[in-house]
């Protein structure tokens, strides 16, 4: 099997889309069921297909950069679960294909194949949850090309066009993601270290990044949302407390087989590889890639699996080396099924036993015209998303900011706009907001304990 791969053959990467098609289709299978995140991004680009904006009439902490490529897919194909898998498909071949082809243009091992971007598939293809098209993995497919030209330099490749384009690719890879930001002094710390560079050159790789933060300001400043895009993406996207919808042993669980992956590959490179300079330095940086990876978990408001993503990377630098150092026949037959193999198998069990599914509320209240004042949106898992509440500590935020003026007036206008004929409070603001909103008051009558039915007039 991995000998087809031991071939610097482009045409190969056709070859890994097919069998990452199939791979999928198999685990599809196994996992019927949604997760929340997976959810939640349908349900987001439902929302913002529907007209609304981000952050102002969208209570979320999502980047906008992704945001505006669940809205897009949903505006043109609509709410489709197997779209975000096919995109999300696509998004690691072309991965792959990047992955690979650095390691070939700076000659990272002493073999030239496409054994890399095969590896890359099979690790990517078995992260638990996935299918999802995450904010993290289109953030990844930007951290790629940076880590790309950070070995370009280092390998003496000097073009102003390099740093210059390192910054817009991290730019991109923060508003896709918020915690990817730890990646610009992970790979500025790579250019200073690894290789001489001037001040020019680091000050186009400062601009290149601003200007893609900057350029978002702007457009939501022309819709004059800057505040709460200022609020909601960067403070609470960074600063507010965790969430993790896995417990520490379930995600010790999932985490183990790429755990013991990493090891043993580890170990077989460090007793049987030599490296050329360039492959030493090329390898630490590949270390603080991982660093940054760990710490992007750890600024992650989310704690969610989809961060291994940014772990595969160097997983898979180090597993090519183990196969390409493998002698003994035995060997070279066994793991290649074992691991191979087995890995997306594992991840899937693994998954299936450890994410529970959505639990949906037993109330016959949820419909098209239902507006939810909370976070459990996995009540519009079966109908047409009605509510702007995506995150509660968000949503609990904007809320208490009805007092004031600007804030009282977007909420109104998301009322307005969505004209409710129920309303299901689990914030319990409902009172509050009739006192606000005295429209609210005389259109909508209290029916149960937290539910108000729109009155006909």
């Amino acid at each position: 099997m991995l000998r087809f791969f031991k071939i610097n053959d482009p045409y190969r990467l056709v070859f890994i889309f097919f069998l990452l098609v199939l791979i999928r289709i198999g685990q599809s299978f196994f996992v019927t069921e949604l997760s929340f995140y997976n959810l939640k991004w349908l349900l987001l680009g439902q929302w913002l297909g529907r007209g609304f904006s981000m952050y102002s009439e969208t209570f979320d902490y999502t980047g906008p950069i992704a945001a505006f490529v669940y809205k897009w897919l949903d505006t043109f194909f609509g709410r489709s679960q197997f779209l975000h898998y096919a995109s999300s498909t696509v998004i690691i071949t072309i991965q792959a294909g990047i992955f690979n082809s650095f390691l070939l243009k700076n000659k990272i091992y002493n073999e030239s194949s496409y054994l890399p971007a095969f590896l890359y598939m099979i690790v990517a293809a078995s992260i638990p949850d996935f299918m999802a098209l995450s904010p993290q993995l289109m953030s990844l497919t930007f951290i790629l090309p940076t880590l790309g030209n950070v070995l370009r330099r280092i390998n003496n490749q000097v073009t102003d066009e390099l740093f210059l384009s390192s910054g817009i690719y991290l730019g991109i890879a923060t508003m896709c993601y918020l915690p990817a930001v730890v990646y610009f002094p992970v790979f500025l710390f790579s250019f200073i270290l690894f290789s001489n560079v001037i001040l020019r050159r680091l000050l186009l790789y400062l601009f290149g990044f601003l200007m893609v933060f900057i350029i978002c300001l702007i457009y939501f400043y022309w819709l004059d949302t800057h505040r709460v895009f200022l609020e909601y993406f960067l403070l609470d996207g960074l600063f507010m407390s965790a969430v993790s919808p896995i417990s520490f042993e379930e995600s010790l669980i999932l985490v183990s087989p790429f755990a013991f992956i990493f090891l043993l590959s580890i170990i077989k490179t460090w007793m049987s590889a030599r490296f050329t300079s360039f492959q030493q330095k090329a390898q630490q940086v590949l270390w603080l890639t991982l660093l940054g990876g760990v710490v992007t978990f750890l600024l992650s408001n989310e704690k969610s699996i989809h961060e291994l993503i940014f772990c595969v990377p160097i997983i898979c630098y180090f597993w090519t080396h183990y196969f390409i150092l493998l002698r003994r026949w035995i060997f070279r037959v066994t793991m290649p099924v074992l691991l191979v193999l087995g890995l997306p198998v594992f991840s899937c069990f693994t998954y299936i036993r450890s994410v529970a599914p959505l639990t949906i509320s037993s109330t016959n209240v949820f419909h098209e015209g239902t507006m939810l004042l909370g976070e459990k949106i996995e009540v519009y898992s079966t109908v047409a998303i009605n509510t702007p509440c995506f995150n509660e500590k968000i949503t609990e935020k904007a809320f208490e900011g009805i007092n004031y003026y600007a804030s009282a007036s977007r909420i109104y206008e998301i009322f307005i706009k969505i004209d409710p004929s129920y309303i299901v409070d689990e914030l319990g603001i409902m009172d509050q907001l009739e006192f606000r909103y005295p429209h609210l008051a005389d259109h909508y009558q209290k029916v149960n304990s937290n539910i108000y039915r729109k009155i006909s007039h």
